[in-house]
C-alpha cells in the first residue's frame, strides 16, 4: 500500500466520522459508498509486516506481503503466494564475497507423513529471486532443509507451489530461517537433538558409479581473488579421491576428512569437481582468498611434496601447516641455498657436534655442510633467538624472517621480555632433492615433528631403543656420529633412531641397514663397531634382522595411532595423468 492510499483512507475515516452520513451521501452521492467499501476492503485486506522466523547475515527487515508469508507457512490445501521484500538491499555494497541465499524448511503438518508424497500430489516448491527460479528439494520424513543458491544483490523474493496437490491433504510448508553466508556448493547433514538436517545447493549431482559432481555455471562467476577449496567428509571404506582438472587427490583409508586447499588448485583451469568412491558422507565447494605470505597454509605432507610451483607465494620457499598436527610447520624450499640461509645455523646450534650451545660465524661453518632437510621444536628454536638476543649477533634476513614467522604462530612466544618455547616446531625440505628423496626426507622430518608433539611416541622410541641388541645398537651410535650428531644426548639420539627407523618402507629395511650404511663405515676406523660381514652377500644379516624388526615395529605402532607407516607420513597421495 502506497503512502498516498494511506493519507486518502486516514482523510477519508476522519471525514466519514464526522459527517452525518445522510448529508455526505447527498453530497458525494453514490460515489461514496464505492469509496468507503474500497477503503475497508483495503484496510482488512493483506498488510505486509515483520517476519517471524529468523533472519541472519544482513541487517535489513525483511517484510512478508500477507499473513502467511510473515508467518512462513503455505498449506498445500490453500497454496498462497509467498512474497518477501526487505526493507533496502541486504547486503552492503562493500561486501565483496561471493555469497549464497540460504532457506531452511521443512514439511510438517500431515496426520501421517508417510501418506504426504500422495497427498501432495505433482507439486513443486519453487524459490524466485534475482530473476532465477530454484526447485527446492523435499522429503517428508521430518528432514530439515537448508537450501543455498548462489545470491546476486535483490531485495525481493517469491515461494510459489505449482502443480496439483491431492485434494484434502493436510501438508504444510514452513520457513524456519532465511539468511546469507559464504558461497558454497554441495552437500552435507548435520543432526541434532530432534532434527536430521540436510544441507543443499543446485549444480550437484550424481554419476553413474556413485561419483558426485560440483559443477557451477560460468555465469555464477567470483570476483577476482578467490578461489575454489574443496572438502569431503569421509566414512571408513575404500579408496576415495577428489578430481581437480587433471589432479587426483587421493585419501587414505584413515582420514576422515579430505581438504584440498585452494591455494593448490588456484590455477585450475576446470570449474567441475568430483569425488569418487563409496565413502562420501558429504562434498563441498566453498570460495576463499589466498592467506599473504608467509601466513601458514593448512595441507597434508602428501599435497605439500607435489605443491605446483607456479602458486607459491614466494619464490624462495612456501610455509604450510601440517593440516593433522597444527602446531608443526613445514618449510620447503626453493633449493640448498635458500634452506642453508634460514636453517643451516641453527642446525650447529641444535645438533652438531662441537658447536652445539653457541652461534658460529658464516666464515666458521660457511664449508661445512648443514643437512639436507630440517627439523627443530619449539624449545631449541626459542634458545636459538633467545641467545642472538642476548649477545647481539648479526642474523641473516631469513633468520629474522623465520623469527617472526615463528612468534605469529606461537611456535616461540616472547614473555617478559624473553624469548621462550611455544608449541609444536618446523621441518623442511627442499625442491632441489630428487623426488625419491623429497619423500624419504619427508617421512624422516615428519617423524621428527611426531617426537616433538608426541609424547607417547617418544615413551614407544625410548623402549625400543632400550630392548635394541647391543650389536645394533652400537652400530647405530658408530653411524651417528660419523654422520657429526650430538650423540650424548639421548633427546636427539632417540629422536633420530626412530626417524632413521621409519623413514622408508619396513621391505627396505634391511638392505638400508644391513648394507647401505654400514657399507659407509666399513673402510674408516669405525668397522669395528660393525658385526660379522656376510662376505657372499656383500651385507650384515645381524644388522638386516635386527632393524626390520624394529621397522615392523614402529610401522605398526604409527599405523595403529595415526593411519600412516613406515616410510610415510602423508595421508593424502596425488596422482597426475
Amino acid at each position: 500500500m502506497s503512502l498516498e492510499i494511506i493519507r486518502v483512507n486516514t482523510f477519508l475515516f476522519n471525514f466519514a466520522f464526522f459527517v452525518p452520513l445522510r448529508a455526505l451521501r447527498e453530497k458525494m452521492g453514490i460515489n461514496f459508498f464505492i469509496i468507503l467499501c474500497t477503503m475497508f476492503l483495503v484496510s482488512c485486506g493483506a498488510k505486509e509486516q515483520p517476519v517471524l522466523f529468523s533472519v541472519w547475515g544482513t541487517n535489513q527487515t525483511l517484510y512478508g506481503m500477507n499473513r502467511e508469508a510473515a508467518e512462513g507457512f503455505l498449506d498445500f490445501s490453500k497454496p498462497k503466494k509467498l512474497e518477501y521484500r526487505f526493507t533496502a538491499a541486504p547486503l552492503a555494497s562493500s561486501v565483496m564475497e561471493p555469497v549464497s541465499f540460504e532457506i531452511e524448511y521443512s514439511f510438517g503438518g500431515s496426520s501421517a507423513m508417510t501418506d504426504a508424497p500422495a497427498a501432495a500430489g505433482n507439486t513443486q516448491l519453487v524459490l524466485e529471486i534475482a530473476g532465477h527460479s530454484w526447485i527446492l528439494p523435499h522429503a517428508f520424513d521430518g528432514t530439515v532443509f537448508h537450501y543455498a543458491v548462489p545470491f546476486t544483490q535483490a531485495d525481493t523474493f517469491t515461494i510459489v507451489l505449482t502443480g496439483n496437490a491431492a485434494k484434502n491433504n493436510s501438508v504444510r510448508f514452513r520457513i524456519h530461517s532465511i539468511g546469507f553466508t559464504g558461497r558454497w556448493f554441495g552437500f552435507y547433514r548435520r543432526q541434532d537433538a530432534s532434527h536430521s538436517h540436510l544441507y543443499l545447493s543446485p549444480f550437484v549431482s550424481r554419476q553413474p558409479g556413485g561419483t558426485w559432481v560440483i559443477d557451477p555455471p560460468a555465469n555464477f562467476d567470483v570476483p577476482a581473488g578467490f578461489f575454489p577449496s574443496l572438502s569431503a567428509g569421509l566414512l571408513p571404506g575404500n579408496e576415495t579421491s577428489i578430481t581437480a582438472g587433471n589432479r587426483r587427490f587421493i585419501a587414505s583409508s584413515h582420514l576422515t576428512q579430505l581438504n584440498v586447499p585452494a591455494e593448490v588448485i588456484a590455477h585450475n583451469a576446470t570449474s567441475s569437481f568430483a569425488v569418487s568412491g563409496d565413502r562420501a558422507a558429504s562434498f563441498r565447494l566453498v570460495y576463499t582468498t589466498i592467506p599473504p605470505f608467509p601466513e601458514p597454509i593448512s595441507a597434508d605432507p602428501g599435497l605439500v611434496l607435489t605443491w605446483p610451483l607456479e602458486t607459491w607465494r614466494d619464490s624462495r620457499y612456501e610455509v604450510f601447516r601440517w593440516e593433522s598436527f597444527p602446531s608443526l610447520l613445514i618449510f620447503d624450499f626453493a633449493d640448498y641455498a635458500v634452506q642453508d640461509r634460514m636453517l643451516k645455523r641453527l642446525a650447529f646450534f641444535v645438533e652438531k657436534t662441537g658447536f652445539r650451545g653457541r652461534l658460529s660465524s658464516d666464515a666458521e661453518i660457511g664449508h661445512l655442510h648443514g643437512w639436507n632437510a630440517h627439523d627443530y621444536c619449539a624449545e631449541d628454536l626459542a634458545r636459538f633467538f633467545q641467545t642472538a638476543r642476548n649477545v647481539r649477533f648479526p642474523l641473516l634476513a631469513e633468520e629474522r624472517e623465520l623469527e617472526r614467522i615463528l612468534l605469529n604462530t606461537g611456535i616461540i612466544r616472547e614473555l617478559g621480555g624473553e624469548i621462550q618455547g611455544g608449541e609444536g616446531g618446523i621441518i623442511s625440505v627442499t625442491r632441489e632433492a630428487p623426488e625419491y628423496l623429497r619423500f624419504r626426507f619427508m617421512a624422516h622430518e615428519g617423524y621428527h615433528g611426531l617426537y616433538f608433539v608426541d609424547e607417547d611416541f617418544r615413551t614407544f622410541s625410548r623402549n625400543r631403543w632400550q630392548q635394541f641388541p647391543a650389536e645394533a645398537k652400537r652400530f647405530m651410535v658408530s653411524y651417528f656420529n660419523f654422520q657429526q650428531y650430538d650423540t650424548s644426548d639421548e633427546f636427539i639420539l632417540i629422536k633420530e633412531f626412530a626417524s632413521h627407523i621409519l623413514q622408508q618402507s619396513v621391505s627396505q629395511a634391511g638392505h638400508y641397514f644391513g648394507q647401505t650404511l654400514p657399507s659407509r663405515l666399513e673402510n674408516t676406523w669405525r668397522k669395528a663397531d660393525l658385526p660379522d660381514k656376510d662376505e657372499s652377500s656383500g651385507a650384515w644379516p645381524v644388522l638386516a634382522a635386527a632393524f626390520t624388526r624394529e621397522a615392523e615395529s614402529f610401522s605398526g605402532y604409527v599405523g595403529r595411532r595415526w593411519g600412516i607407516a613406515a616410510g610415510r607420513v602423508h595421508l593424502v597421495t596425488v596422482r597426475q595423468p
